[in-house]
């Protein structure tokens, strides 16, 4: 050891840390912020997906199919309404329906909901639908089946430099007026004419997915201006879904029995507990209020509104105040509230002859032609639930009759074509004319002797299939 190291002093040298850092889990989707976030005009689901796709860059056909379908794992969103082994077209036309559920409260608005959440990783996106509210209210005539929009909105925002977006409110069924401006929401494209789906192919927010244009052009309404009763009855309407939509975010959802319990409350208040007279009062079918009662069947909104409306009692205290007092029935809300028209009496019972009946049904299951279950009903002006209850054996073989000479037919007419295809086949291979798929499919179509000739034949043993069956 040399003597000089011993006097050496140790260096000591910066430490380091070589642990991971922890990153925050990323999202496969931007986390995009929904609009109008804790008011009153809070963005809908479908909104927020066209947005999403813009700030993507890529079309919502394309956020479905190559992201959020496969995440959802359903049939009919995997394969876009195309039959099995082929490729369909994702958001298509016959996507409409479903579309239109995105917003609501059944499983189609809960599976977009957990996937879009997955994606984003967000957890606030239910509140873009309606689904907290499945428990009290109906899925009929809830929504809208197309779309709804104010275009002075749509001009405001563009002008202040603000996103471009369909609030949920625009969605409800029974809004039709924006009552920041007093002007009613415009259903169809100034341009074209046309009505516009909640999610389109190529969706654009605030333009028209069939001729691009802008759709906050207020020059090109006509007329968008409503009367002094419509506002009166749109404002409270518009009013009182801004509260619930806002008391959702702050109250508990009341519990299915809640509606129950409300009735009661309205029953006792404003016909002394007789539901006889108050289904006469607010012109409602005395079993369909008995089915809200005993929970069977909720209430639609629509008529929700109407009821708080004729009794001059807010929404938002129908749904959650424990107590309340039901004031005298307003006439002028009576009158809108059954549209002017007089309570519909239930019609006496028809006279149901059964000998008759049974000898026409006999008739029908010997006749030459075997007609449906449906179309015999309709014949004998009954209903076929009332024909299968009096003659169940007469129904079944009548049906079935009508089932083998409907497979017959079908499968002569598949022979047939089969049979026709194979002829111009030939035809053209004879002509020196290679048979394409197009070629013959095209010919098949035209109206040739050929084709015409082999569907009369089919025809012909259609008629022979009706007399051996």
């Amino acid at each position: 050891m040399v003597k000089g190291a011993q006097n050496e002093a140790f260096t000591i040298y910066e430490s380091w840390n070589v642990a991971l850092p922890r990153f925050s889990p990323r999202s496969r989707l931007h986390s995009l912020q929904p609009q109008g976030t804790g008011t009153a005009l809070i963005e809908c689901l479908t909104s927020y997906v066209a947005r999403l796709a813009a700030s993507h860059g890529v079309s919502p056909s394309a956020l479905l199919s190559s992201t959020v379908a496969p995440v959802i794992g359903k049939k009919y969103w995997l394969q876009g309404g195309a039959r099995d082994g082929t490729t369909g077209s994702a958001l298509s036309k016959s996507f409409n329906i479903h579309t239109r559920a995105i917003n609501g409260i059944g499983v189609i608005a809960s599976d977009w909901v957990q996937t879009l959440q997955t994606l984003t990783l967000r957890n606030d996106l239910a509140q873009l639908t309606m689904l907290r509210w499945q428990s009290v209210f109906s899925h009929r005539n809830l929504l809208r089946p197309t779309r709804a929009w104010c275009p002075a909105c749509y001009e405001d925002w563009a002008s202040n430099d603000q996103p471009i977006y369909e609030p949920l409110l625009w969605t409800f069924r029974d809004v039709e007026v924006c009552l920041l401006h007093e002007r009613r929401l415009q259903a169809a494209c100034h341009n074209c004419n046309r009505t516009l789906q909640w999610l389109p192919r190529l969706a654009r927010p605030g333009y028209c997915e069939k001729c691009n244009v802008w759709l906050g052009n207020r020059a090109e309404i006509k007329d968008d201006s409503v009367t002094t009763e419509e506002l009166q009855w749109q404002s409270w309407v518009v009013s009182n879904l801004q509260e619930i939509v806002i008391a959702r975010n702050h109250l508990p959802m009341p519990p299915t029995e809640r509606i129950a319990e409300a009735l009661t409350l309205c029953i006792n208040s404003a016909s002394d507990g007789v539901m006889n007279r108050f289904s006469s009062l607010i012109s409602k079918p005395k079993n369909t209020v008995w089915g809200w009662l005993q929970g069977h069947s909720l209430i639609p909104l629509n008529d929700l509104l109407r009821l708080c409306y004729f009794i001059n009692l807010r929404l938002v205290d129908f749904l959650f105040t424990d107590q309340f007092v039901v004031p005298s029935a307003d006439p002028i809300a009576q009158a809108e509230f059954t549209g002017n028209r007089p309570l519909q009496r239930r019609e006496s019972p028809k006279s149901f002859d059964i000998f008759a009946i049974e000898h026409l049904l006999t008739a029908a299951l010997i006749a030459q032609l075997p007609k449906p279950m449906t179309e015999v009903a309709i014949e004998l002006r009954t209903h076929k639930r009332i024909l299968y209850k009096h003659f169940p054996n007469l129904c079944k073989k009548i049906s079935e009759r009508n089932k083998k000479y409907r497979i017959k037919r079908e499968e002569m007419i598949r022979e047939s074509k089969s049979e026709t295809l194979i002829q111009i086949r030939k035809q053209l291979s004879r002509n020196g004319i290679y048979p394409s798929r197009r070629r013959v499919n095209k010919l098949a179509r035209s109206p040739v002797d050929l084709p015409e000739k082999a569907f009369s034949q089919c025809r012909r043993y259609a008629g022979l299939i009706a007399n051996l069956a």
